[in-house]
């Protein structure tokens, strides 16, 4: 690439991405319908409403049951365990189920029934992790002590920010992300081609994320 193009595409670049983030404070909230702070809550009004042992499953379970209440039209109906598939993205490798997926918002649970440890990515949307079960250990590349969440706290990664981070075996979270939802699909997905080879896995994510994501344009969400 010679300087010239260089010199025309960097501008273009630099104004794209301040669009893009000027868009992101003032014009893509007034399409989000899931409030961070209402989330937590619901997470730990299910940990409130079960045994301090209980198991993964039975919390996600019952925050399942909170979210179907609070928002109705927009989670689904239930959690079959066929809708369950693995994700590598980051070298880090978990499994989630979509409770929800728009071009503006998604809404998982996501975790490691054996634990894993990767790179968050770096993406073009907010993303608060709430832990239900177990715990997230993050760290910024400075730092000497790692943050330690535990389940009830939720774990805001800004936009454009980037950390490590680590969940021990059987740890659980509620994950929502406002933003360019689009933007995000290539990190998780991208490890098909370059490592794991896993069709049957990146098919099935491919599948219901394109399900939900126009069942929801029809019904007016982006």
């Amino acid at each position: 690439m010679n300087l010239t193009k260089l010199a025309l595409i960097l501008p273009l670049l630099f104004v794209t991405v301040r669009v893009m983030d000027y868009a992101r404070l003032t014009f893509l909230p007034a399409f989000y319908i899931f409030d961070k702070v209402r989330l937590q809550q619901i997470c730990q009004e299910a940990l409130a409403s079960l045994d301090i042992d209980a198991p993964a499953q039975k919390i996600m379970e019952k925050t399942h049951t909170l979210l179907k209440k609070e928002y109705p039209e927009f989670i689904v109906d239930e959690l079959r365990p066929e809708d369950w598939v693995f994700n590598n993205a980051g070298n880090a490798m978990g499994s989630m189920i979509i409770l929800h997926a728009s071009l503006t918002e998604y809404l998982i649970f996501f975790g490691s029934a054996i634990g894993t440890e990767g790179h968050t990515g770096t993406h073009f949307a907010d993303d608060y992790f709430t832990i239900l079960h177990g715990v997230q250990y993050a760290a910024r590349p400075n730092a000497s002590i790692a943050e330690k969440y535990l389940p009830g706290d939720q774990h805001h990664m800004p936009y454009g920010v980037n950390k490590q981070y680590s969940i021990p075996a059987g740890s659980f979270a509620l994950e929502l992300a406002q933003g360019y939802i689009p933007s995000m699909l290539p990190f998780g997905m991208i490890e098909v081609l370059t490592s794991t080879l896993d069709v049957a896995s990146f098919a099935q994510t491919c599948v219901l994320t394109a399900k939900h994501m126009f069942g929801n344009i029809l019904k007016g969400k982006i």
